[in-house]
Formats: structure tokens, C-alpha cells, sequence
């Protein structure tokens, strides 16, 4: 798994881009917006999310959730009330067979779903 895609630009999908690129590998990082990407892309951190952290110059940002398709791997790093939108939007980008690692805590409110229980049935 060369090419990590890291879903949720917030201080732990951060935090986990740095991780990723510290075990060698490739990281696409998707942002809600594109100022967070490129704010990401330009300067090199997440002034909103984790201000004054650098990350590895090779970690790249999109707000196209299109781009995750290359990945490897997929870590969804969300709040857990957007799992479920964003994991629709993403499946028609992403093959079946990459794996998805849900780095999210907590229920769903509306239905008390888990996690787990979101993106298995997307």
C-alpha cells in the first residue's frame, strides 16, 4: 500500500498524513474546502486545523473527493455526523477492493448506527 488517501482535513486527518509520510508513503489528503486545500498545498500546513504543525512537503491536498480513487487505501478521518454523507459521495470514486479504515469515533445521532455499520453499507 503505497498511496495513502486520508478523507477529512481536520487535526486528526492531519496528524495522520504526517504518520503516513513518515512510513514512506505516498498521501493524498481530501479538504471539505478548497482554501484548506491549498492552504495545505501552498504553505504546508492546516492553519485551521493544526496550526504551526509542518507537514511533509509531498503531502497533497484536493476538495475533489475523485482524486482518493488512486489510493491504496482509503483512512476516513471525519467528524462522525458527516461519515455517512461523505462515504456516499466517495464510493462511486473508489474501487471496492481498497480497503477503508474508519478513524472516526462515535454513533451516528439520527440512527444510532456505528461506524462501521455506515461504510459497510455504502
Amino acid at each position: 500500500m503505497d498511496r495513502i488517501g486520508i478523507v477529512g482535513a481536520g487535526a486528526w486527518g492531519t496528524a495522520l498524513s504526517r504518520v503516513a509520510r513518515r512510513a514512506g508513503r505516498e498521501v493524498v489528503i481530501w479538504a471539505r474546502t478548497p482554501e484548506t486545500a491549498a492552504a495545505i498545498d501552498r504553505r504546508g500546513v492546516n492553519p485551521e486545523r493544526l496550526p504551526g504543525i509542518e507537514l511533509d512537503p509531498e503531502v497533497r491536498a484536493t476538495p475533489r473527493l475523485a482524486d482518493m480513487a488512486s489510493a491504496d487505501a482509503i483512512l476516513l478521518a471525519m467528524p462522525a455526523q458527516f461519515l455517512r454523507e461523505v462515504t456516499e459521495r466517495l464510493a462511486p470514486a473508489v474501487a471496492r477492493a481498497v480497503p477503508a479504515v474508519v478513524c472516526a469515533k462515535g454513533i451516528e445521532r439520527e440512527t444510532g448506527a456505528l461506524m462501521s455499520e455506515i461504510v459497510a453499507r455504502t
